[in-house]
């Protein structure tokens, strides 16, 4: 149960990441573009997860670019860039919480 909403947890960050490229950020950029595909990867790889947990690495890896993708459009001052930075920290340490660890985590 705990592994399933740990899944939701990635669904909804891979949500916000869609929707704040799309609505909230400067769109049409290629930081935007990058924003909501990667979005679009978490949410389907968390779902995924969610009956195949060897999916959560995939979104582990979605993570992990969230974060390098700050340094490839060096553009700190953009609130974009540190949304998906943050966010993709977050998104890859929930994906490393698997499901003999989630059972750990419940007792």
């Amino acid at each position: 149960m705990l592994n399933r909403n740990l899944r939701l947890v990635n669904v909804g960050l891979g949500l916000w990441v869609v929707l704040s490229s799309l609505f909230l950020w400067d769109r049409g950029s290629a930081i935007s573009v990058n924003g909501w595909i990667t979005g679009l990867i978490i949410i389907f790889s968390a779902l995924l997860a969610i009956r195949v947990p060897v999916f959560r690495f995939v979104n582990a890896a979605a993570g992990v670019w969230l974060i390098a993708s700050l340094f490839a459009w060096p553009i700190y001052s953009s609130p974009a860039v540190w949304n998906n930075a943050i966010v993709g920290a977050a998104v890859s340490l929930v994906s490393l919480v698997g499901p003999e660890h989630a059972e750990m985590i419940a007792s």
